[in-house]
């Protein structure tokens, strides 16, 4: 039997594989364009329920093709058990024009029966349709998760004016991203209310949300919300007083992700007291080293510092050589994405000497390594994405550290664990986040 002789994870890397194939081919065939390929498929002895496993699974595995939508196009058998497992229909990428969304969305509602919904809907000037959102939310008691994209001047409002008063007592993770703006008219967000003007029903399981270039206030009840993503390029910068504001409004609030100048400037001295958060990731911020300056954490554990440039990190170094310091004391997860210098690196390691994970994500890791060498407190773990040189690998294992080789490295040695995506942030989700930009890994170069 092929799952006895290749093994679980074998059978659905291979069939994702083939979903993949077969969707380059054609991902938008209809029911008269179904070929019978049992006669020839290498898993047609499988019983159903393990094929309706491997549905399942490759649907994780597989990043561009919708599996449930493929599968079913396969094969009259195939169909059969897609169409049979209402799960495999509870994930619903809706985009395009309206009226194929709105075709496209009801036929994964009716697929779906009554299983929690994770939807992300795509809306554009040219296909915008009030009706779709509508009918996704008239599902509110089903939503678990809703991600929001629009790129045109006033769906903020739409969106602000649909969602207003729904309930969705399920609901645990919102996105909205908003992509065109206009130019702004002020400098400066000084909005510091941050009342709930969205679902404003209720949503009492709510734990994650994102805003990406909300100029205006768009906030659903917060009291309960433990992840915050705030990413900002395009629109003004909120004022401290703005974002402090914000963080009372969070109570409980434990990992907070800042993607760009979300935050218009920094004070000189670790003033901002969070003492629930356990994670903090900071990309793109020019104001990177004041910004950790910043923030006192005594139960920090986990940082991520993504593309932050060696001189936004000066006021960092420069800040700590003097008389302030950082306020991390419990921190024991550092991940850095993305190119460092010597300077810089050699600065993260005098200050952050209790770390005992190392991740050096997005970038050739050999500078990091080899500074490394010669320090007599290594972390007990290290996880490398990129490495030119592997000798450096044999060199820490020896040592005795635990490394997490990606799986495209080759010439690594036996010991090493291999590791293909990014685990989910924060921990406790348990699916991948789809819009999180953290989570983005660069080609593989030998």
């Amino acid at each position: 039997m092929a799952l006895a002789k290749f093994g679980f994870r074998s059978c659905v890397a291979w069939f994702s594989d083939l979903v993949q194939r077969r969707a380059s081919i054609d991902t938008d065939a209809d029911d008269s364009t179904l070929v019978d390929y049992d006669a020839v498929c290498h898993i047609k002895r499988l019983p159903d329920p393990v094929l309706d496993k491997i549905f399942t699974h490759s649907k994780c595995d597989v990043q561009y093709a919708p599996v449930e939508r493929v599968v079913s196009q396969v094969a009259s058998r195939w169909r059969t058990v897609s169409l049979g497992n209402p799960e495999l229909w509870a994930t619903i990428d809706v985009r395009g024009h309206a009226e194929k969304q709105r075709a496209l969305l009801q036929w994964y509602l009716n697929n779906s029966a009554g299983c929690p919904l994770d939807v992300r809907l795509a809306l554009s000037q040219e296909s915008w349709s009030a009706g779709v959102l509508e009918d996704i939310l008239n599902e509110a008691p089903r939503l678990r998760s809703l991600s929001i994209r629009a790129d045109f001047e006033g769906a903020e409002a739409a969106v602000r004016a649909l969602c207003k008063s729904v309930c969705a007592p399920h609901l645990e993770h919102l996105t909205f991203i908003f992509l065109e703006q206009p130019p702004p008219i002020l400098d400066l967000v000084l909005e510091a209310d941050f009342s709930p003007v969205v679902f404003t029903g209720g949503v009492p399981q709510l734990s994650v949300v994102r805003l990406q270039h909300v100029e205006r206030v768009l906030f659903p009840p917060l009291t309960g919300v433990t992840t915050l993503h705030l990413e900002e390029y395009t629109c003004p910068p909120m004022a401290y007083n703005c974002f402090c504001a914000l963080l009372r409004a969070l109570p409980v609030l434990a990992n907070l992700s800042v993607y760009g100048n979300a935050v218009e400037a920094w004070p000189a001295s670790p003033a901002l007291r969070l003492p629930c958060l356990r994670s903090l990731r900071v990309s793109s911020n020019e104001e990177a080293g004041r910004m950790l300056l910043a923030f006192d954490t005594p139960a920090l554990t986990s940082l991520f510092l993504k593309n932050v440039r060696d001189i936004a990190l000066v006021a960092l170094w420069n800040g700590v050589s003097h008389a302030q310091q950082l306020h991390f004391p419990a921190l024991q997860t550092l991940s850095l994405d993305g190119p460092c210098g010597a300077q810089t690196l050699s600065a993260i390691y005098r200050e952050f000497p209790g770390i005992t994970e190392l991740r050096l994500v997005n970038c050739d890791a050999d500078l990091a390594l080899d500074l490394l060498r010669h320090a007599s407190d290594l972390p007990r773990s290290i996880m490398v994405h990129r490495i030119r040189d592997t000798a450096v690998l044999d060199e820490l294992l020896g040592r005795g550290i635990a490394l997490q080789v990606h799986c495209d490295v080759s010439g690594v040695r036996d010991g090493v664990t291999r590791w293909e995506r990014l685990a989910p942030w924060p921990a406790e989700l348990a699916r991948p986040d789809a819009d999180d930009l953290f989570m983005q890994l660069g080609t593989y170069r030998a």
